[in-house]
């Protein structure tokens, strides 16, 4: 017999590329945010259909807010943005939902330097119908101003990326780590900002983030991301050069961005993507 959501047509979304043991814990991490939502809420729609990877990241109680924020699809160039409070001074948790298109990470990221907000962990979901979701957890002496990060957050999307140059990373790729995506390695003196210089050199390039996670030890950030072409398909040497020649070299010219109506713009906001960024910091 087929369960409620199932008869709504709501289905978990399967992820193939985690072991059975994490894809249970993501199963049952589903099962309890659902219950605080209520299982025939709009919200339990997008827990049902939220990525395991961003299942894994979050407490029930946090996909409980994320997929709350996220019930109603945001409309094009609209930014939500919530601050809440986090288990230590200065901690912040700072959620933000819109559509999704290219170079989301690289622009949002850009506003977080600009205001003097230090990412410190942070997971970006995106769903079919091209909801995205960034939740940050973040440093400020301050809280946020959500009204002005979110008038901030939304010129952002179309404003021309750039970033300085990145002439100590050393940056390598892997076509066999996954079966999927094209592995990104990426490894340089942590500094202010390099998660952005990072994230622009990509979407510059051409490239999609599917994942990343980001550690830092002893000064030195080593980076780790799962990338495709725009099509989803694993990089050609061409798509790699770029990337790396982009990090290297910094971005200083306007990205000319996608816009809604070509094919990338279309796919970014409307297509099936089950794209996830999961972004630790340490």
């Amino acid at each position: 017999m087929r369960s409620r959501r199932e008869r709504r047509g709501v289905k978990p979304v399967p992820d193939l590329t985690i072991d059975e043991d994490h894809r249970g814990q993501a199963v049952n991490r589903r099962r309890a945010a659902t219950r605080l939502v209520g299982a025939t809420s709009l919200a339990a729609a997008r827990i049902a259909t939220a990525p395991a990877g961003y299942l894994l990241a979050h407490r029930s109680s946090d996909i409980a807010r994320h997929a709350a924020l996220l019930a109603g699809l945001p409309l094009p160039g609209e930014v939500r943005v919530v601050v809440t409070p986090g288990q230590a001074p200065g901690v912040w948790h700072l959620d933000v939902a819109s559509r999704d298109r290219p170079g989301l990470l690289a622009a949002f990221t850009g506003v977080f330097v600009d205001s003097g907000i230090d990412v410190v962990q942070g997971v970006v979901a995106t769903w079919d119908d091209g909801a995205a979701l960034e939740a940050f957890v973040v440093n400020s002496a301050d809280a946020p101003d959500p009204h002005s990060l979110q008038k901030a957050l939304e010129a952002s999307l179309d404003a021309p990326l750039s970033s300085p140059p990145v002439a100590d990373a050393l940056v390598t790729f892997d076509d066999e780590a996954s079966p999927l995506y094209t592995r990104g390695d990426i490894v340089a003196a942590d500094r202010p900002g390099l998660l952005h210089a990072l994230a622009v050199a990509i979407a510059t390039a051409g490239a999609d983030v599917h994942a990343a996670r980001v550690t830092t030890t002893d000064g030195l950030a080593c980076d780790h991301f799962d990338l495709s072409d725009p099509a989803g398909n694993k990089l050609d040497a061409r798509l790699e050069e770029s990337i790396r020649s982009a990090v290297l070299a910094g971005v200083n010219k306007p990205w000319p961005r996608p816009q809604p109506g070509s094919q990338r713009g279309r796919r970014a906001l409307f297509g099936r993507r089950r794209n996830q960024i999961a972004v630790t910091q340490a």
